[in-house]
């Protein structure tokens, strides 16, 4: 008995828009070192993909990597 699945089933959580992710890890992560800021720890943190997480991470470290080049 396998088929479409109701709509009422489905999650009605509404998908988070790239910018809204980038701003939950920037809060999340704002005391975090930079060894900690992982692709897992932003997933785990934030609940979010794999993928989303791994590209969230290289966007937070280059973030990081300008800020300090900026104080330097």
């Amino acid at each position: 008995a396998t088929g479409r699945v109701p709509a009422v089933a489905k999650s009605t959580r509404p998908k988070r828009t790239p910018d809204q992710l980038l701003a939950e890890a920037r809060k999340a992560t704002a005391d975090w070192p930079d060894a900690k800021v992982t692709g897992e720890g932003i997933r785990r943190a934030i609940h979010t993909s794999p993928a989303n997480a791994r590209s969230l991470r290289d966007t937070l470290l280059a973030e990081r990597a300008a800020t300090a080049a900026e104080v330097a």
